[in-house]
């Protein structure tokens, strides 16, 4: 393959990993002229999650879909923090969101990220920290500034889902994973956070958050993601260490969170690159936000045994689902036809 035709080939992949560079630094080099430094990071999750839940599919319809999203993930939050007070309310909801983020089949794509990310809003909330007006505002920004860079990318890429509306007529109509798969996920999230909280996790939301991102209600490659979510997260969190040992000035961690962003829409075929990368930028953008604390340097070998808590979650799930699988197709070799138990 000559040069002309590889570039060709990866114009539009590099050209969407430029606007979310854009989107990410940016919101970060703003927040750092604006003198809040501290709230940027959250402007830069809201621009990757605007970018990623804007449906491919039209100008309308993205417009409509991450409004209505952002808007979902917002009412999911707030209705978590309202009910704060009464843990299986607040737990009750997680497994919903949950179970609403793994049933949508592969095809639906704006569905599982709406559900993924309300989700991870309700545990973050319930678990680790307490939303405020400033988080809110910033995160809207930021999911603004990703659906406007979204608008732009339609110039370098192909629209390839169905509409909003369609993929809920789709999944109303049953266009749905394993059912026993999909309700398995929801569990594990539930029972791996609490897990987490009583063995006095510093953040015992991001075990879920692994659950939720790593487990997938199609089975086949599952055991393949948990080794490459490790093994990434590990090398993302050396990575992170080398970065924020060496770099201590915001606008500079910006760029380098601008660097790492335009590489991930090459690493989504390849699962422990890109968990590489997002732990990396998670991890540095935390660190912005606690610059004027001095840093969270601690918050790297937590990140590292929440992952590996997660996993083992996700592992055991699936080899207890295995098991009831394997144990009711024995018992229904064994079992006599209901034409022979009646002769006999």
């Amino acid at each position: 393959m000559d040069l002309d035709a590889l570039a060709a080939k990866n114009a539009p992949t590099a050209c969407k990993g430029i606007l979310l560079a854009v989107g990410m630094s940016g919101s970060v080099i703003f927040g750092v002229a604006i003198g809040s430094p501290a709230m940027s990071p959250f402007a830069a999750f809201g621009a990757m999650v605007g970018m990623q839940m804007a449906p491919r599919h039209g100008v309308v319809a993205r417009v409509c879909g991450a409004l209505a999203g952002a808007l979902f993930l917002l009412l999911a939050a707030s209705l978590s923090e309202a009910v704060g007070a009464y843990p299986l309310l607040a737990l009750l909801l997680l497994f919903i969101l949950s179970w609403l983020a793994a049933l949508p089949a592969k095809e639906l794509a704006y569905l599982g990220f709406v559900a993924k990310f309300a989700a991870t809003a309700v545990l973050l909330s319930f678990f680790d920290f307490t939303p405020s007006l400033a988080m809110g505002l910033y995160f809207c920004g930021g999911i603004l500034l990703g659906l406007l860079l979204s608008l732009a990318n339609m110039a370098f890429e192909q629209e390839n889902q169905k509409s909003p509306l369609d993929q809920v007529r789709a999944l109303l109509h049953g266009d749905i994973n394993n059912p026993w798969l999909s309700l398995t996920i929801p569990v594990t999230v539930v029972i791996s956070s609490l897990i987490a909280e009583n063995l006095a996790y510093s953040n015992p939301a991001w075990v879920g958050l692994t659950v939720i991102f790593v487990a997938n209600s199609e089975d086949s490659l599952e055991l393949k993601r948990l080794f490459d979510r490790v093994a990434g997260t590990i090398a993302g969190t050396g990575l992170a260490y080398l970065l924020l040992i060496s770099i201590h000035l915001p606008l500079q961690l910006a760029l380098v969170v601008g660097v790492l962003a335009f590489f991930i829409p090459f690493a989504l075929k390849h699962y422990s690159i890109f968990s590489l990368l997002i732990t990396c930028i998670v991890l540095v953008l935390i660190d912005i936000s606690m610059l004027g604390h001095g840093g969270d340097m601690r918050l790297l070998l937590w990140r590292c045994l929440d992952t590996i808590l997660g996993c083992v979650c996700v592992l055991a799930a699936n080899l207890i689902l295995k098991v009831i699988y394997w144990r009711r197709k024995r018992s229904g070799k064994n079992a006599s036809p209901p034409d022979k138990a009646k002769a006999a």
